[in-house]
C-alpha cells in the first residue's frame, strides 16, 4: 500500500467558554484535519486541535505549514509503516509535533481500516470495563460548588479544579470545595503551569491536610521537580511532557507519580505508544 495523495483542512467550530489559568478563555476550537489516500482506496483521518496559540507552542495555521511542508516527502511511502513515517517525519522537519500528530493518526485510521481492527486492540488491546471519566467545574466559588454538585448528580467522581492564580483564592477554592466532597471522590488541583514554584510551595504548606493531586504546578520541569522534592501530594505532569524522551527523563528523576500523555502534543499515536509503555514499565 502506498500513500498517493494528502490534503489538509481547517475547520472552526464555536464551543461553550472554556478557562485554563491566568484567564486564558476559548469560545471556539479551530481544528485541522488531515485526509491521506492510498493506491488500496483507503483513506485515513487525522485531527489536531491546539487550543488557540497562548496554550503550548503551536497554533492552527503553523500547524498547517507544517503538514505542508512533509506531505511530499510522505507520497508514495506505505501507511502501514507507521515507526518508518515518523522517521521520515523527524529526518525532515525538527520538532513541530503537532503537525506530524494528524499524519500519524491518519496512518493509525488506515491500518485500523486495512486490518478490520479498533485502535484499541492495535495498541495492545482494552480493559475490562468501562473508564472513569473526569469532569472540570468551573468559575467562582459558589459556581464551583453548584457545578460540582451537578457532576456528582451524573456519577462523576474525579473533579479537576482549575487554579493557578492567586494563593489565598487557590486555597480557599480547595477548602471550599473539600467541604463538601464525598466518600470515593477524588480532586485534582489543575494549575496549567500558572503558579511561580514560591506560589506553589505557598500553596502546598496551607494544603497539606487535604488528599488532592497537584497537576502542572509551574512553567519549567526545573520548577516542578523542585516543588515535588518539597512536598508529599501526588504529582501529576501535564503541559511538559512533550515527547518520550522526556518521559524518560521524568522517569529517571522520580519527578512525577502520574502523566497525562496528550496524542497531539507527543507528536501522535505512534509516540503516545511509546511514553506510554515506559510509563507501565515503571509503574
Amino acid at each position: 500500500m502506498k500513500i498517493t495523495r494528502i490534503s489538509v483542512f481547517g475547520k472552526l467550530t464555536p464551543c461553550p467558554p472554556y478557562s485554563l489559568s491566568r484567564g486564558r478563555t476559548w469560545t471556539s476550537t479551530e481544528s485541522t484535519i488531515v485526509a491521506i489516500e492510498t493506491d488500496a482506496a483507503i483513506v485515513g483521518w487525522g485531527e489536531v486541535e491546539t487550543m488557540g496559540g497562548n496554550y503550548l507552542p503551536a497554533f492552527a495555521k503553523g500547524a498547517i505549514a507544517a503538514i505542508a511542508e512533509l506531505a511530499p516527502h510522505l507520497i508514495g511511502e506505505n501507511p502501514l509503516q507507521t515507526d518508518r513515517i515518523n522517521y521520515l517525519m523527524d529526518h525532515f522537519l525538527y520538532g513541530h509535533p503537532y503537525g506530524k500528530s494528524p499524519i500519524d493518526m491518519a496512518c493509525w485510521d488506515i491500518l485500523g481500516k486495512a486490518t478490520g481492527m479498533p485502535l484499541c486492540d492495535l495498541l495492545g488491546g482494552r480493559f475490562e470495563g468501562g473508564l472513569d471519566l473526569m469532569c472540570d467545574p468551573q468559575g467562582s466559588i459558589e459556581e464551583l460548588l453548584a457545578e460540582t454538585a451537578a457532576f456528582r448528580e451524573k456519577g462523576y467522581r474525579r473533579m479537576s479544579l482549575k487554579l493557578g492564580g492567586d494563593v489565598a483564592h487557590d486555597v480557599s477554592k480547595m477548602r471550599a470545595i473539600f467541604e463538601h466532597a464525598q466518600p470515593g471522590e477524588e480532586y485534582y488541583a489543575d494549575c496549567n503551569r500558572g503558579w511561580t514554584r514560591d506560589q506553589a510551595l505557598r500553596v502546598m504548606r496551607q494544603i497539606r491536610d487535604l488528599d488532592v493531586y497537584i497537576e502542572q504546578p509551574c512553567y519549567s520541569y526545573e520548577d516542578c521537580l523542585a516543588v515535588r522534592c518539597r512536598t508529599d501530594h501526588p504529582m501529576i505532569l501535564d503541559e511538559i511532557v512533550d515527547s518520550p524522551e522526556m518521559v524518560m527523563r521524568i522517569i529517571a528523576d522520580s519527578a512525577a507519580d502520574l502523566l497525562n500523555i496528550k496524542i497531539s502534543r507527543v507528536g501522535g499515536l505512534t509516540k503516545a505508544r511509546r511514553a506510554r509503555d515506559m510509563c507501565v514499565t515503571a509503574g
